[in-house]
């Protein structure tokens, strides 16, 4: 009986439990560990602690203890990585939800950029609707035609309120949405026009109305052309709190006009077509 027929009866080998890579690995961070060890200097301290502190953990983790997600929920505006440039994408149901993303991340960055004091903050659409954790806008696309909503509480120095987003295509249709690029003339009152830093127009408007008790209702509202005239961004700030039949606390928007115009500049030139 030869080697052959031994192995045929026998079968192959059972894969191996043990990672020989794994131990590679820790064998070589164990080396450096005890060369920086045996150094003594300051330096090499810090590089221990950094060696051990990812060697232990595995990688980089979020500040709570947990590995980062693959698709992660996203991070509080503080610690928002800044937007970069962006085309609206409508074609693909992909596209589509690139673009969602992209605009989320976009008005994360602005918030933080331009009105740190302020967060995001869990608000009801409706009466009982379940809550949701805070510090992300709620976001969604709406299709024939496709355009970009967003909706969220904010938070800005004990004061309350509502923001919205819209990404809209500025030819209408009947029965259709659509969001016609205002001019002052459009509006009644409390409204100017100019143009964003990279050139883009530009229309501000404030709307109030009075509620029979208490403070009026107030808004702010930019209105911003995005590059080539097919869409509008318009971002609005209230001192309405969502659906819950919250009554009207604040005398003003937890925006100020001022930063909502700089958001709406930085969110509206970071799409690039």
């Amino acid at each position: 009986m030869n080697q052959q027929i031994l192995d045929d009866l026998i079968g192959a080998p059972p894969p191996s439990t043990v990672d020989v890579d794994a131990i590679i690995v820790r064998q070589r961070r164990r080396q450096r560990v005890q060369r920086l060890t045996a150094g003594g200097s300051a330096a090499a301290g810090v590089v221990l602690a950094v060696v051990l502190a990812f060697g232990m953990a595995g990688g980089p983790r979020r500040p709570d203890g947990t590995p980062p997600a693959t698709t992660p929920p996203g991070p509080s505006p503080s610690a928002t990585p800044v937007a970069t440039g962006f085309r609206l994408e409508t074609g693909t149901k992909a596209g589509r939800e690139r673009t969602l993303q992209r605009l989320r991340l976009a008005l994360e960055s602005a918030l933080a950029e331009h009105a740190p004091r302020a967060k995001w903050i869990y608000m009801p659409d409706v009466p009982g609707e379940k809550r949701t954790p805070d510090g992300r806008p709620t976001m969604w696309i709406s299709e024939n035609p496709v355009f970009f909503e967003g909706r969220s509480g904010i938070s800005a120095d004990r004061v309350k309120g509502g923001f919205y987003l819209r990404v809209r295509p500025t030819e209408c249709q009947i029965g259709l949405s659509c969001s016609q690029a205002v001019t002052c003339d459009d509006i009644s009152s409390g409204c100017s026009e100019g143009r964003t830093p990279g050139g883009l127009a530009v229309v501000r408007w404030t709307e109030t109305s009075d509620t029979g008790s208490g403070p009026p209702y107030k808004s702010y509202n930019v209105q911003v052309v995005l590059r080539g005239g097919a869409y509008t961004a318009t971002l609005e700030s209230v001192n309405v709190f969502g659906g819950d039949s919250s009554p009207i606390r604040a005398s003003a928007p937890p925006l100020t006009r001022t930063e909502l115009e700089r958001m709406a500049a930085d969110v509206a030139e970071r799409i690039t077509g």
